[in-house]
This record gives C-alpha cells, structure tokens and sequence, in this order.
C-alpha cells in the first residue's frame, strides 16, 4: 500500500492496449505503437519501454547459465529514478537502430552490427562476479553485450501479475528499436509513462485515445480489433488484484485484536473483583480515585507491553515461513519486515488496547462501595458485582468470534474448491528445466537437435517421457494470437484472440492431457510445410458448436504478416494456462516445427516417481547421498 519506490511515483501511469473485438484488454505494444503514444500524447513527460524474458547465456567459462532478461529503451532507469552503484546509465546512443542489410553484400557475409549495451543487478553483479568493479566495459554471453553499469539493489519491476513480466531480471539490455510500419504488429513490449506536472490521468487519457483512433484509422488490423489504449495509475494497477484480499486480511486480523483484548478486559474485570476488598481498604485509609486507575492501569500496561514484546518476536518467526507460502501475485512481498513503522503500530496497538480494554475495570474497581465490600463475606460478594459487565464482554467475544468463523469457512471452502479444479494436465512427477534457443545451425539442425534431446531425455532411467513446450501452463507467460474461422479472411472484425502454444510431439502425453477427439501431432507433423494445429475443448465449442472440428480449418497470424489457414488435427482438454481460479483464453497448439522464431525451450520429463530422486545421478548409490546433495547444491545434474 505504500508509495512505490520510484521518482515521484504518482505520476507514473501505465498504458494498457485493449482488443475489444477480440475481448483482450491487456495486450502489448509494438515499438511503432510506444512511438507514436510518445509523439501523441503531450501530457506525458516521458514514455518507456520493457520486454522481458528467461533465457539461457553462456558464461565466460565455458558454462551455460539460467537468467532473467529485460529489454528497454534507454530513457527506462532515468525516468524511474534508479541509480547506477557503478559504471554509467543508458544513453540514447546505446538505443541507436542497428543498421539496414547492405542489399550489396557478398552472401555469407554477415552485416555489421552495433553492440549491445546492459547493466546487470547488483544481486547478478555480486554472485557472478563476485561485485568486481573492473567488470564495467567487459563483454559477456559470447561477446556479444558490453557492460556498461551496475544498478542499485534491490530494484524490482513491480507490475500487475497479468503484465506477464519479470520481477528482477538480470541483465538489462538497451533496446535498438526504429520506426518501421512495417513492424507494427509485432507487438510484445509493456509501458510506462510519467506524466507532466500538473497534468491529471484524464487529460492524458484524451491524448491516448486521439492516437488509438488514428491507428484504427490507418491500420486495418488494428481497426478490425477496435483498438483502444487505457491508462491506469501505476500504483492503482499493481495492487487491484490484491487490495480486496490484503483488506479483507486486515480486517480479520482486527476482529483477532478485538476479541483477545476483550478476552483480556474479561479477565482484568475478574481480577479487579478479586481485589476489591483490597481497593475498598485502601481506599478507606485515603487512597485517592486517581492513584487507584494509575495503580490499575499500570497492570494493564505490563501485560499489554509483555503481549506486545511476545508478539513481535513470534511475527518475526513467522516472516520467513510467509513469503517463502506466500502468493506469487502479492507486490513487494519480499520487502516485508518489521521495521520503525510496524514497531511503531505494535507499540501503538498495545498501548491502546491496555488504556481501553483496562479502563473500564480500572474505573470500576477505583470506586468500590466501600461499606458493602468491608461488610461483605468478601470474594464471593465481588466477584458478583461485575457479571453483568462481564456477561456483555462474553457477548462481544462470541459474536466476533462468529464473524471471524463464518470468514474462515468461506475462505476454506474457496480453497477445497480450488484443490479440487481439473487443471487440464498432471503435474505430479514432471521435472521441468530450461534449454537455449537457436542451437543446431538452421530449421533442419534445430530439428535434429530437439529430436535427439528429446530422445536422450526419454531414455534416461525412470523417465516415462519428455518433450518440450512454450510456454508452459501456471508459468507466468502467456502469448495471445489471434484467430477466426473463414469468414474472417473477408471480414478482419471477426478475428478473436487466444493463447498460443508451441510444442513437441510428445507434449500431450507427457503432460497427461486429455484427448477428447482426432490424434495429437507426431514427428511427420514437426515440419514447417505442416499447417496442422491442434485446439482445446474451449475454442472446439466457440468455432464448432455442435459439430466435430477434425478436419476444419481455422486462420491463424504467426509466421506471415497475413494470416493463413491451418488443418485441425485434435482436440484437447482446456488448461488452466494463467491461474487456478480462472478459466482464461482459449488455447491452440502449433509444432515447433511449424511455428518459425516462437520456439519451444521449456522441457518437461514425466517419471516414474519423485524427479529427484528418479533423476538424480547419486540414486544409484544412496538416498542418503541424495539428501546430502540437497542441501550441498549438488552439482552432479547433468543432461
């Protein structure tokens, strides 16, 4: 809830491109697209943009290693207010366009090509490098990138989940990107905007819809969407999704502190009949009203500090274990801690809870009747003058207490429902791992060399199958293409959007999802001459309804700038590609083959038991051996 570590985080806004014909409301932009928002729309100080990605880069070692990427225009960390520990910024050189293909040059001769400038994370910087200063100016990933800087620590990207984007990448790269209409839908880049001082969100968002109209004007693919651009607060946007339930906890946590405190106030009033006889004689021998609240209160002060210390030390217990269980969508959950704020709000909350909840006994026992009590059979005459005050406490507890089980059922429920979705696919027993793209010199050797890597993964002992896939469901990717029946060839406006997912053969049955109807793809399908696609249950009844789909065809947008017509082969069940909860899109499944420069490069490898234990290379010896390389980051895998 707090302002987002940013320069002036109120200012900044982010663009959403919106679909509405095809009822996709957060798409991307392309660089055509940033451009012409940029030059549009006046209100805004300044405009970036992002792409980010997991890919593979090789090491100066020899090795290969696993990172996050972002892609941004160069103006990226200046406009977010992010300083660089060492070394230099981007500058708007290091976004120059690479230069046009020499249509004179010998064939086989490669183009010269500008470096590509980054910065690293300061976490990559310190555990790559070891936080060596001499690394500015060094080349990385095969020479092809040039260090310029280290940025600050701790910088994330805090963007809505649906953003699709990475939180932390570790190399940063200057995007090289030019004007080129030609490009125009190749779209993949997120927004940030800062707008001017002064400026409010609606007048930009005039500005905004000036330029979609313009580009529905000129574009036909474009108008046939009903292409409109949204602007949100950016702050506004990450924590929509979160806020209700982040308000709902808070709100359950009160009802807890209400009901203990009353508990305690019950309990104080008990205490408070309990010594009556002795207030009573004090305050017979000239004990002041005051001095016996200040005597009271100071009790409720003790307890409420000693809560307030046990508390504290049992959250700071529990820290750890709720961001390693927390949820995935929740913003900043790492940056949760006990700091000045939380101390301050704990030490407020004890204190108000000793002065309220121990105020009402407090008064009540620094008033006794003096007479009645000296005169009384003492114990049992004070314990029965506070029932009724104690009976309404009862009261107050059990209905809070009520409040508090009705939540707890319904979120129970909402979390058995959950645990009982069909998620479209088995994941239990699936080992997943990264490979790079681009291997095996062309589309014949890249064929080659998926096919021999699936084929030594899937004879390796314990392993029932692999196959490879892009991306994979619940993976925090998604790549929404669109898609229509015949009829949209004529009639662009009917084209509609959905997931698109590359695959190997093989995919199907090593994810264990269902088959409804026809055949899934096999190896004479992985070629690029073969147009066959293979869709989900969902798009089956939204093209087909009431008709088999095997042997339609549906047009498609992938490889060409035009779309172009594909067989339907099977259908699948429907997955849950985005989250558990929602249904999403509907999906449709290209070879890797067929599908050009969107390649699969997630593998999945089905066993026969638990992964690490069936794959792990020191199975064979011990499984004690198996639970030492666990904690001693074995580095024995290799495939």
């Amino acid at each position: 809830m707090r302002p987002l570590p940013y320069k002036d985080p109120d200012r900044l806004v982010l663009p959403w491109v919106e679909m509405r014909a095809r009822h996709q409301f957060d798409a991307t932009f392309s660089a055509d697209g940033m451009f012409d928002l940029r030059k549009g729309a006046p209100m805004f100080e300044d405009i970036a943009a992002i792409f980010t990605s997991r890919e593979v880069v090789h090491a100066e070692d020899g090795t290969m290693e696993q990172v996050g990427r972002g892609i941004v225009t160069p103006n990226f960390f200046r406009m977010l207010g992010a300083p660089m520990v060492i070394g230099r910024d981007f500058e708007e050189a290091d976004g120059t366009p690479q230069p046009p293909a020499d249509p004179a040059a010998r064939p086989g001769v490669a183009p010269a090509r500008l470096p590509q400038i980054c910065i690293l994370s300061y976490e990559y910087w310190q555990r790559r490098y070891g936080r060596d200063p001499n690394v500015v100016g060094r080349t990385i990933d095969g020479g092809r990138e040039v260090v310029a800087g280290v940025l600050q620590p701790g910088f994330a990207l805090l963007l809505p989940p649906s953003a699709n984007v990475e939180r932390a990448p570790d190399i940063w790269l200057a995007a090289r990107l030019r004007y080129d209409q030609s490009e125009r839908h190749n779209i993949g880049f997120r927004l940030v905007g800062r707008l001017k001082a002064g400026a409010t969100i609606d007048q930009a968002q005039s500005q905004a819809e000036v330029v979609a109209a313009d580009e529905r004007r000129i574009d036909l693919i474009e108008r046939s969407a009903d292409y409109h651009i949204r602007l949100e607060p950016m702050h506004q946007s990450i924590v929509a999704e979160v806020r209700p339930t982040i308000l709902a906890l808070l709100g359950a946590v009160i009802f807890l502190l209400l009901i203990a405190c009353v508990n305690v106030a019950n309990l104080l009033m008990v205490r408070a009949s309990l010594k009556e006889r002795e207030l009573s004689v004090r305050t017979a021998l000239g004990a002041s009203r005051g001095r016996l609240m200040r005597q009271m209160l100071a009790e409720s002060l003790v307890i409420a500090g000693c809560g307030t210390v046990v508390g504290l030390g049992l959250a700071r217990l529990g820290i750890h274990q709720l961001i390693v269980m927390g949820p995935t969508n929740l913003p900043r959950l790492g940056s949760i801690a006990i700091d000045p704020a939380v101390l301050a709000f704990s030490a407020a909350a004890g204190l108000a809870a000793a002065m309220i909840f121990g105020l009402v006994p407090a008064l009540r026992a620094s008033r006794p009747d003096v007479m009645q009590v000296l005169r009384g059979s003492g114990r049992t005459a004070s314990l029965g003058g506070g029932r009724a005050l104690r009976n309404a406490a009862v009261v107050v507890e059990v209905a809070l207490s009520f409040v508090l089980l009705i939540e707890s059922g319904l979120m129970f429920r909402s979390f058995v429902a959950l645990q009982h979705i069909d998620l479209g696919y088995d994941p239990q027993h699936v080992l997943t791992l990264l490979l790079p793209t681009g291997l095996g010199g062309g589309a014949a050797g890249r064929k080659a060399f998926m096919h021999g890597v699936q084929t030594r993964l899937a004879g390796m002992p314990g392993v029932l199958a692999a196959s490879a896939a892009q991306p994979f469901p619940l993976d925090g990717r998604f790549n929404p293409l669109r898609w229509g029946k015949e009829d949209a060839q004529a009639d662009p406006s009917k084209f509609q959007a959905a997931d698109c997912e590359t695959v190997m053969p093989g995919y199907f049955e090593t994810m264990r999802i269902r088959l409804i109807e026809g055949r899934t793809f096999t190896d004479a399908d992985n070629d690029e001459t073969r147009n066959v696609v293979v869709i989900d249950e969902m798009l089956a009844k939204k093209a087909f309804p009431r008709e088999s789909a095997i042997g339609k065809r549906i047009l498609i947008r992938l490889r060409t700038p035009e779309a172009e017509f594909v067989e339907v082969i099977g259908v699948v069940a429907h997955l849950r590609e985005s989250s558990i909860a929602q249904e999403g899109r509907e999906q449709y499944y290209l070879t890797d083959g067929f599908a050009g420069h969107h390649r699969a490069d997630r593998w999945a490898i089905r066993t026969e038991g638990d992964p690490a234990i069936s794959l792990h290379p020191c199975a064979r010896r011990s499984p004690r051996l198996i639970l030492i390389c666990r904690f001693s980051k074995c580095s024995q895998w290799t495939f």
